[in-house]
């Protein structure tokens, strides 16, 4: 391997290194503000207000920051950057960071204006959660949770810049510093007498944290300001040439999130509540690896792709199915098979009910399944972005969306919330295959026998460790008492550790290519400085 390719993979891996840490650290502290909010108000009328006071922010956040952003500004502004065009890339990301500032003051007034409006858009008020009461807090909840659009919005831009210049570590701090606030702040809150609209409050608290966090690193980089809008500059007209289709593709693929809670907040009160824990538990891997893998090799893509270097870029597409898979693939099986450990370990306690396990555990099984469409779908996503074609994604993802809207309105008939679960996860499966489908037709093959054979040898050391897994489980719960909390905890680190060796054992023993690769890279990293 030549010095210059070294390099590139170093970057990666200590690029993706860096997010996957981050992405842990900020999901799970995710997951402790859940655990300290569900032990005070259980799965119920409050926890419901308080997760469908989300959904209107939470879709802003998705369509502009989590994907529109970072997957137009990203392509734009790396090229000025390769190209040595300072003074154009300044000139572009400033004119594009003051429309963003000026559209996300208007969204955010808008929002607050008409929010009852907005409300039966996301809400099926025929559930038993939404008394007159309880929809009124939900207002209120919702129009507190807008101020935080202004502020994530900002913060996307600066992200992307710093990720132009492959400067992970800011967006990765200011990830975890959000969640960090949340918690601190809504706990305060709730000392002081404000309820859940405290944790209301962390959040946009939180928001601006991590705006400030991204703000002055970019400095460091060269970056220079201006006071000015040029709708007519070359970089700002390729932006939104991107921004559109990108948008209109992640809208599309997000309002499958609002028709899942539309549905489940029609059903019984808590319903909404349980389906998002199990959400937020399915989405922990895929957050942690998935997106973090995705998002450091996607300037690379780029890169490659700019100077007609097709090679290296769908080696590095393949690579990063293949390794995303190598990873997800366990956690959703071993997911499943410690569903109700995991679960009873995590929220039972406090005000959660023994009842809600089972129920919680149930979702998050049928979840799982689509765990891998959904991870995987991420990096050939970037993919599609990196050659610079966001039409084929956005026509993939309007026919996902009606097949899951068709499905869940079948499903949620016979299934009832578990519908909404297995509708999301055919869907997911149905996405990932059209996306591949439809790359491969753009950029030839993907080293499709290599992606191929690597699932299949995954699928059977996930089949070895859920036979182990399901096994140990059985002579934990018949042997030892999980009355208490820190046996409950010690049941399911047991039950990760057993299951996790069988995996990686197996995977050693068929010589799997991944696990080489990350043993190589720790032994690099870690055993030669």
């Amino acid at each position: 391997m030549s010095e210059a390719k070294k390099n590139v993979q170093d970057g990666v891996i200590k690029a993706a290194g860096i997010l996957v840490i981050a992405n842990m650290l900020s999901s799970l502290l995710g997951i402790v503000r859940d655990v300290i909010i569900y032990s005070v108000f259980d799965s119920g009328s409050y926890t419901d207000a308080y997760n469908a006071s989300f959904t209107i922010p939470d879709t802003i956040y998705t369509v502009l920051v989590g994907g529109g952003l970072s997957a137009a500004f990203i392509p734009v502004f790396s090229s000025y950057i390769a190209e040595k065009k300072y003074e154009d890339g300044y000139k572009m990301a400033s004119s594009i960071l003051n429309i963003v500032a000026i559209a996300a003051a208007i969204i955010c007034i808008i929002g607050e204006i008409f929010t009852p409006q907005l409300l039966p858009l996301i809400l099926n008020k025929s559930g038993s959660t939404w008394t007159p009461e309880v929809l009124e807090l939900t207002i209120t909840l919702t129009r507190i949770m807008f101020f935080q659009c202004f502020f994530m919005c900002l913060t996307g831009i600066c992200m992307g810049i710093l990720q132009s210049y492959k400067d992970f570590t800011p967006p990765s701090i200011g990830s975890v510093l959000y969640n960090v606030t949340i918690i601190g702040v809504g706990v305060l809150l709730l000392t002081l007498g404000t309820g859940i609209a405290g944790f209301c409050i962390g959040v946009v608290t939180g928001s601006i944290v991590n705006l400030l966090v991204q703000v002055f690193p970019i400095y460091k980089h060269g970056f220079q300001y201006r006071k000015a809008i040029d709708f007519d500059h070359e970089g700002v007209k390729k932006f939104f040439k991107l921004f559109g289709p990108v948008v209109i593709g992640i809208a599309v693929t997000q309002l499958n999130q609002v028709v899942n809670r539309w549905f489940a907040s029609g059903l019984d009160k808590g319903t909404l509540s349980n389906m998002t824990q199990a959400q937020r538990i399915f989405q922990l891997p895929i957050n942690i690896f998935a997106y973090a893998l995705a998002m450091s090799i996607f300037p690379t893509m780029v890169e490659h792709y700019a100077t007609g270097n097709m090679d290296e870029y769908k080696k590095d597409l393949s690579l990063g199915i293949r390794n995303v898979a190598f990873i997800i693939l366990p956690c959703a099986v071993g997911i499943i098979s410690i569903r109700v450990p995991l679960v009873r370990a995590v929220y039972y306690q406090g005000n959660f009910s023994e009842g809600n396990i089972t129920i919680l555990a149930t979702l998050l099984a049928f979840y799982c399944i689509g765990m891998i469409g959904y991870a995987t779908r991420q990096v050939v996503l970037q993919g599609f972005y990196a050659i610079k074609e966001t039409k084929t994604p956005v026509t993939i993802n309007i026919f996902i969306l009606c097949l899951n809207m068709a499905l869940t309105m079948l499903f949620v008939r016979i299934w009832g919330a578990n519908g909404i679960a297995i509708a999301y996860s055919t869907a997911g499966l149905c996405s990932i295959t059209l996306q591949t489908f439809f790359l491969r037709r753009k950029v030839g093959t993907i080293r499709g026998t290599e992606i191929k054979n690597s699932l299949l040898k995954c699928l059977f050391c996930c089949a070895v460790m859920f036979l182990v897994t399901t096994a140990a489980s059985i002579v934990f719960e018949h042997n030892l008492s999980i009355e208490t909390k820190k046996m409950q905890f010690l049941e399911v680190l047991i039950l990760v550790a057993v299951g996790g060796a069988s995996y990686f054992t197996m995977a050693l023993f068929l010589k799997m290519e991944e696990l080489t690769s990350v043993l190589a890279v720790l032994k690099r990293k870690f055993l030669h400085r």
